[in-house]
């Protein structure tokens, strides 16, 4: 468990791989391509050899190598004798749209959400900010949790906000949405960005939101930087497909 922490940080625990299901290395590189393309595993990243890998994730060698030959032919990782497996240092691109929305438009529309706290940690670093090369907070608060409003599970969340932030009001922030209590505080917010994928739900989301491994999600990493430019808040989300919308205004 230890080792499997240390390597891939966005588990807890050994992600339950669904059976009857998708075909088991079909799910296991759903996991790895979600922590690629969500930058927990940056370019570059070393993995284990095949062994270790079905041994951490406790699925058969030539399951864990259907995987990797999957995502190598997708070109995110890259797998060469003597020199290992590797995160490809240049991912694909990926065609994207830059959309716009505010920052109190996005308190509005996640206040009143009831939370469930899965897992929380005073951690040194924040992995998620590998993707975006920022400076980071002095300390954090990792909370992974479960948001629900009207009875559905809406979204299922890595988050880590800077532990001296977080020390002003942890009750609050354990109780509620975290960004609508950053506006009560008064947290200077001077930067924050939001980028979304659309990919499949890994075993470990699938399972706290209640829907299939592999069901369509929407992706949002989502960051917030002080005054100073250093980032206080980052978080990696998972909504279900059928769970949310997005509205975009189109002018000329």
């Amino acid at each position: 468990m230890a080792e499997q922490k240390q390597l891939f940080p966005f588990f807890s625990e050994p992600p339950q791989f669904r059976r009857p299901g998708p075909p088991l290395y079909a799910q296991l590189a759903d996991v790895l391509r979600q922590q690629i393309e969500n930058g927990m595993l940056p370019p570059g990243a070393k993995l284990p050899n095949l062994l270790r890998m079905a041994e951490i994730f406790g699925v058969a060698r030539v399951t864990a190598r259907q995987a990797v030959q999957l995502l190598c032919l997708e070109g995110l990782l890259t797998s060469r004798q003597g020199r290992g497996i590797h995160v490809a240092r240049q991912l694909p691109a990926r065609p994207h749209e830059k959309m716009s929305t505010s920052w109190k438009a996005m308190v509005k529309r996640i206040e009143g959400a009831s939370v469930e706290l899965l897992d929380a940690a005073d951690v040194p670093d924040c992995p998620l900010l590998a993707a975006w090369d920022l400076p980071p907070a002095p300390a954090y608060r990792y909370m992974r949790r479960v948001h629900i409003k009207d009875g559905v599970r809406f979204a299922y969340i890595d988050l880590y906000l800077d532990k001296a932030i977080y020390d002003r009001a942890p009750e609050r922030f354990n109780a509620t949405t975290v960004i609508p209590v950053m506006d009560e505080l008064n947290v200077n917010v001077s930067k924050a960005r939001q980028e979304l994928t659309i990919g499949g739900a890994s075993p470990e989301a699938a399972q706290h939101l209640d829907i299939p491994c592999g069901a369509p999600v929407a992706l949002v990493r989502r960051y917030a930087c002080d005054e100073t430019g250093r980032a206080i808040y980052a978080a990696l989300v998972v909504h279900p497909g059928d769970r949310v919308r997005f509205d975009i205004d189109l002018v000329r």
